[in-house]
């Protein structure tokens, strides 16, 4: 573009611009004028595409910084509360739960006769003491979180890599899967975990020292310590900068829309200084 006006400007023939005669130089203006015109034409249009592409590339950034913050809100709520949750297991006394952490009565109808199954057994209600419901529900925060943070990572685990790696690690609960399954937790194929709450609560109150083992600080409380500790300090690297993701298209957009711009608006008012010397 820029040289076309230099061929345009050099093929103008300056010795006219300045002849005496009246009659060459207006010629001369006419046609530097006519070939400006076309010329300032063409520049018009480029400035528009420019514009046009200057906007998509700011639509596409604002979009890209959006799903950013997005990710990163996501990712420190889930790491937030997993630690939370995690150090109130680890640290939960288990061998407290009361002297009848466990109680079993018979559920009765409204004439006070006990209410059977289909087998003509006696349905049994169970209620647990403050103490263990506390367990249980600490049990509960720290599997759901678990889960949480497990299913954001491999949601979004084609974002990078080492966001795919992580959710191979939070993933690992499989190796301790028997472990687990002995006081009451259940661990799927996929690592995500859950509650079979009769049986932790049994195991709680036959062998709190046991499940302390399990879920404590050597156990799935400290191993879901351990991956916090490792995503938050891998968390900056993340979510890939804008120009890995986006690619090249990203950097040539900005080369287009930068000088370029100021470029078009300049030869756009070329014609006043034109106007100007005549």
């Amino acid at each position: 573009m820029a040289s076309n006006i230099s061929n345009m400007l050099g093929a103008a023939n300056y010795s006219y611009l300045f002849n005496n005669s009246a009659t060459q130089k207006t010629n001369s203006i006419n046609s530097l004028w006519q070939n400006y015109g076309s010329f300032n034409q063409n520049a018009a249009n480029s400035l528009g595409m420019l514009q046009e592409i200057n906007q998509n590339r700011a639509a596409v950034i604002d979009s890209y910084n959006e799903a950013k913050d997005t990710f990163y809100t996501e990712f420190d709520s889930n790491m937030n509360a997993l630690k939370k949750s995690a150090a109130a297991v680890r640290n939960f006394d288990f061998s407290n739960v009361g002297e009848d952490p466990i109680t079993k009565t018979a559920v009765l109808d409204k004439e006070g006769n006990e209410v059977t199954d289909k087998n003509g057994e006696t349905v049994m209600k169970t209620t647990y003491s403050k103490g263990m419901q506390s367990a249980l529900d600490a049990v509960t925060s720290l599997v759901d979180n678990y889960n949480d943070s497990l299913n954001f990572l491999k949601e979004n685990s084609e974002v990078s890599g080492r966001v795919g790696r992580m959710a191979s690690n939070f993933g690992d609960t499989t190796y301790r899967s028997s472990l687990y399954e002995q006081i009451g937790i259940n661990v799927g194929k996929d690592g995500t975990l859950s509650i079979d709450e009769e049986k932790l609560a049994n195991s709680i109150a036959e062998n709190p020292d046991k499940v302390s083992r399990i879920l404590g600080k050597d156990g799935l409380a400290g191993k879901a310590e351990q991956h916090v500790n490792t995503a938050n300090s891998q968390r900056n690297n993340l979510f890939p900068s804008a120009k890995s993701m986006l690619g090249s298209q990203l950097d040539q957009a900005e080369i287009y829309t930068g000088k370029s711009m100021v470029n078009m608006s300049m030869i756009s008012n070329i014609g006043n200084l034109v106007n100007m010397m005549f």
